[in-house]
């Protein structure tokens, strides 16, 4: 398969979000589209990361992914928002950029967005967002954890019994249905690969490092749950929060300049 070379990925990157974000800051895209555009901090970074060997980069861009997602939240009526495509959301909670966390909770919709996202994807990330950022009640998370275990596609959700875990504190039931999440991760990112549904650009660096994953085990830290030092998706430099320095919230506007071309929004199918 082919695969970007990292130092193309940081420039190809930068260029689009040039080009895109004027358009962002006039608030002329679409939620699947403003995922596109978090997308690009977010391989920048990880290119920054896997270039240096230091997270500090890495960081920086996963922060400014939240920022940039927290304006478009801020700005769109609740109908067009559904909270199951919230990849910003984990980019905050792995920056530990806990103002842009806690705002994006607060922002997104609360309900399930019928016809336009899956109630299961919607769930994982809400009781995420309300256990861990928003402080709900045990009778609301209890409320929504029975929601989530009695769909129909429970049974072979690998996230149901990770939520599970989280809310419970079972650090044994967390690093189970942990390793059965990243086997279930491996396995898509094969069929992807394997179709060539997987962009060059992917190719290089999600599809070697999940932000998800590592969302997920600042959450089982903060649950006080132990956590070993190494996990695939998660190398532990990525995990070095000591060397997180955030940068000024509006800094993800800086990568605008006057450039000549397209506009496009590198979009996505809802």
């Amino acid at each position: 398969m082919v695969r970007t070379p990292l130092p193309l990925i940081e420039k190809n990157s930068l260029i689009q979000l040039q080009m895109v974000l004027p358009r962002v800051l006039a608030r002329q895209v679409t939620q699947a589209q403003m995922m596109s555009v978090c997308t690009l901090y977010r391989r920048m970074g990880i290119a920054q990361l896997f270039l240096s060997g230091l997270p500090d980069g890495f960081f920086e861009e996963l922060s400014r992914s939240a920022r940039a997602f927290l304006f478009f939240l801020q700005g769109t009526d609740d109908s067009a928002k559904t909270t199951s495509r919230s990849e910003p959301y984990f980019d905050a909670i792995a920056s530990n950029d806990i103002e842009a966390e806690r705002e994006i909770a607060q922002h997104s919709r609360a309900t399930w967005n019928s016809g336009e996202e899956y109630e299961d994807d919607f769930l994982y990330v809400r009781i995420l967002m309300e256990r861990f950022t928003l402080a709900a009640s045990t009778a609301r998370l209890e409320v929504a954890m029975s929601r989530y275990e009695g769909l129909p596609t429970a049974g072979g959700d690998a996230r149901l019994p990770l939520c599970q875990a989280l809310v419970a504190a079972d650090a044994q039931r967390f690093e189970e249905n942990l390793g059965r999440l990243l086997d279930a991760r491996a396995r898509e990112l094969r069929k992807r690969i394997e179709a060539e549904r997987l962009s060059p650009d992917d190719a290089t660096t999600t599809a070697h490092l999940s932000v998800e994953v590592l969302a997920l085990l600042r959450l089982a830290e903060r649950a006080r749950l132990p956590t070993e030092l190494h996990y695939p998706l998660a190398p532990s430099v990525a995990r070095r929060l000591d060397r997180a320095r955030l940068p000024h919230p509006g800094s993800w506007q800086q990568r605008v300049i006057s450039i000549q071309g397209s506009t496009d929004v590198p979009g996505r199918s809802p």
